[in-house]
């Protein structure tokens, strides 16, 4: 498993752990958080894919 396939699998399980919480609304702390750790994961997704595409364009 890749290193960003492990990551969209936390970002699968952080969603459904959010699901659980009540109230759904970024007023409720815990799922504020739970959608900062789902954007935070999203970011480093995007970071190693733009690192692995200039490392194809260096070589």
């Amino acid at each position: 498993m890749t290193p960003e396939e492990r990551l969209q699998q936390m970002i699968e399980d952080l969603r459904r752990m959010r699901l659980q919480c009540e109230p759904k609304s970024n007023q409720n702390p815990r799922y504020l958080r739970y959608s900062t750790a789902v954007s935070a994961l999203r970011w480093i997704i995007d970071d190693l894919a733009m690192d692995t595409t200039t490392r194809r364009r260096g070589d």
